[in-house]
């Protein structure tokens, strides 16, 4: 599993345009990074993954996780 994560985590950061890459667990614990992404900020980036997933079940009942996508003014 973990040659899985590093590998998906390398093809994701590979990705034009794409400056970081963070993948936590359902806890916020980190998985792993890439770029510019920093450890730290596992467990906020989970709690809006998971607000974000509880807005899209009220709306289309999915029960998929979404993909988080950050843009600062400068990155």
């Amino acid at each position: 599993m973990e040659s899985e994560l590093i590998a998906t985590l390398d093809s994701l950061a590979n990705k034009e345009g794409v400056k970081g890459v963070l993948v936590a667990d359902e806890k916020g614990f980190c998985l792993g990074v890439r770029g510019i992404a920093k450890p730290g900020t596992a467990a906020f980036i989970t709690s809006i993954a998971n607000t974000a997933r509880n807005l899209d079940n009220i709306q289309e009942d999915k029960a998929e996780c979404p993909t988080i996508n950050i843009e600062f003014e400068n990155k």
